[in-house]
């Protein structure tokens, strides 16, 4: 599990981060690199990563999207993470669901899309066909799980990545393990 602890980039996430740390780490630097203004993340859960979103950068918003039914709720910490800059949009909801893809559209075109939602195969695509087309042009979209293990069937992102491959994306690959039962995490460039 990575970014548990203190790092070079600052404290370690309060909550867990479910995350290879080599992986997350780097697409920190690239985060910190491109210095989003606006952020989208689907898939909250612990708030680990979101955490990272708030703390490693300045952005101007942040829009976050769980359906909060797994038992996890750690949302009364979220606005203490964050500069007083930033607008927190915490959206409850499925992302899958029509109305919580409404809600996130409001908010127009983000420079940083993180998708961690759901799992399966049909998960992964709806979320990517509802929030790839609200990164705007020369964003940054990552999927979190694109390595698919028989250990964790529920785990079906790698067929969606290899499709966005094969259609001609820039894409960056970050895989600390290609023999890992979980994680890998895909870059798009937009």
């Amino acid at each position: 599990m990575g970014l548990g602890r203190n790092t070079e980039n600052g404290p370690a996430a309060p909550v867990p981060i479910l995350q290879r740390e080599w992986e997350f780490q780097t697409l920190l630097d690239l985060y910190v690199q491109e210095a989003p203004r606006r952020v989208l993340e689907i898939g909250t859960f612990h708030g680990g990563t979101l955490f990272h979103w708030l703390t490693k950068n300045t952005p101007s918003l942040v829009v976050a999207v769980d359906s909060y039914q797994t038992g996890v709720d750690n949302r009364q910490l979220f606005e203490e993470w964050k500069d007083p800059r930033t607008q927190l949009e915490i959206i409850v909801g499925n992302s899958m669901d029509e109305a919580t893809q409404v809600r996130v559209a409001e908010f127009g075109k983000f420079d940083w899309v993180w998708i961690d939602a759901g799992h399966f195969d049909h998960e992964v695509r709806a979320d990517y066909a509802a929030y790839a087309s609200l990164c705007r042009p020369g964003g940054i979209i990552a999927l979190h799980d694109i390595l698919n293990h028989p250990a964790h069937p529920e785990i079906e992102v790698e067929g969606l990545w290899r499709e966005v491959q094969r259609a001609g994306a820039v894409t960056r690959e970050l895989v600390a393990d290609p023999h890992a039962e979980w994680g890998g995490i895909g870059v798009i460039f937009r």
